[in-house]
């Protein structure tokens, strides 16, 4: 059988399962759960691969897992990845009731899309023409969370990064990968230029608490001190390179304890983004400088804390072409959006760090990441075209004979394993 029989064959495969495929969309929908708390979505996602023959290493980075699929033949190891987290959000109609939390960006679809193309490429004869190995990994904690969200996790030992794929990597789960692919839902297929890297930074400011009305000398406001420097913070913005697509923003996370007291205690949580990882962290210095300034000038003292959190999504060149011609066969005629930088992050963007991926965005969802109007409004589109498109992705990728692992290897990694590790020491 040639390549187009054999990815007949797997979008048939693909076909016939379409009534499992939406159930599990609908099924993981209802299943949502925050950064390693996971634990029933990677149930779901066990029982569906084992179901398949596939054996799983599970409790990695807590709730995460992989199965392999082994053609027996040399040749690259692809991953494809689906991210297990969903995010709070009260308002969403489909929140869970107790938590909060709702699949608010769709990662619900990813498993499904993944459970999807697992179907097609176990088919029968699907691997005999392959070389190489599939990695089904289920990631969890994609989705940033407030900072004292992760402290017990961190506290205890149970992770060191507080993105799920990054503690992935620390874990060793990618050191036999050679590629990664995942497809996000979105409201039109397509994929981004790139984006955003991001760090953050906890900044408590400590001066002297006093009574405000009786002796208001006696104090060092902590709060004074946070406010300048985010005056300060806010000063640098006209100095920023707008190709850097430098973002910074955050909360007060404290702020004092009663008005009639000077607070001694003020609590900044930033998050800081860029383009790059230079400007990310050239942008990350500054934040803490104006923090240190603001200190000095009051007579306080400031202290630092943060995580290396994201960094910047690079697309391989070589996987999105693969993508886009299987796209144009799988959907003769529809448009597939070629994207400028976005702002936001993912840490999709640390597994491009290291390794060829790719991030594209399906069809099939409707209203605003992350808020609660976002729905899968097309499941054909975001769970059956997209499970279609991994699986032939995954076919070019290793089809016995090819030339892919010569061209993944001229792509050059920003960093090495070994380097990317040392971010964490």
């Amino acid at each position: 059988m040639n390549r187009d029989t054999i990815k007949q064959q797997v979008i048939e495969a693909i076909e016939a399962a379409r009534p499992r495929i939406l159930a599990l969309g609908d099924e993981l929908l209802h299943t949502p759960e925050t950064a390693f708390k996971e634990t029933r979505s990677a149930a779901i996602m066990r029982r569906e691969l084992t179901s398949l023959g596939l054996p799983c290493r599970d409790g990695l980075a807590l709730t995460g897992l992989r199965a392999d699929l082994r053609s027996g033949r040399g040749g690259p190891t692809v991953a494809l990845l689906a991210e297990l987290d969903a995010i709070r959000v009260p308002g969403h109609p489909d929140a869970d009731p107790v938590t909060g939390a709702a699949h608010a960006c769709g990662h619900h679809a990813q498993g499904t899309a993944m459970i999807g193309a697992a179907i097609g490429l176990t088919a029968a004869g699907v691997l005999d023409k392959l070389a190489g190995n599939i990695a089904f990994i289920a990631v969890p904690a994609e989705e940033v969370q407030p900072a004292d969200y992760y402290a017990d996790f961190l506290r205890q030992g149970q992770i060191r990064a507080t993105s799920g794929k990054a503690q992935l990597i620390l874990e060793g789960v990618f050191d036999d990968v050679d590629a990664a692919i995942m497809i996000h839902a979105a409201a039109a297929a397509g994929i981004a230029a790139g984006c955003n890297g991001l760090v953050s930074r906890t900044f408590t400011f400590h001066g002297r608490s006093a009574h405000a009305g009786l002796a208001p000398e006696n104090g060092v406001n902590a709060l004074s001190m946070l406010r300048s420097a985010m005056a300060m913070i806010d000063a640098q913005r006209e100095n920023q390179n707008p190709a850097d697509h430098i973002r910074i923003h955050g909360v007060v996370t404290q702020g004092g304890l009663a008005e009639n007291i000077i607070p001694d205690k003020a609590a900044l949580s930033l998050l800081v983004r860029a383009r790059s990882l230079d400007a990310m962290e050239q942008a990350a210095a500054m934040t803490g400088r104006c923090a240190r300034g603001a200190a000095l000038a009051f007579g306080g003292e400031v202290t630092v804390c943060g995580t290396p959190g994201y960094l910047p999504l690079r697309q391989s060149s070589l996987l999105l072409e693969i993508h886009k011609n299987n796209f144009a066969q799988i959907a003769p005629g529809t448009p597939f959006a070629e994207l400028p930088h976005r702002g936001s992050s993912t840490d999709m963007g640390d597994i491009s760090s290291i390794m060829p991926a790719l991030h594209p965005y399906s069809g099939g969802a409707a209203g605003t990441p992350h808020e609660d109007d976002f729905v899968i409004t097309d499941p054909e589109a975001a769970y059956v075209t997209s499970a279609k498109l991994l699986a032939l992705d995954t076919i070019d990728l290793l089809w016995e004979g090819g030339d892919v692992t010569r061209a993944l290897a001229a792509e050059k990694p920003l960093l090495t394993r070994d380097a990317y590790r040392r971010r964490f020491d």
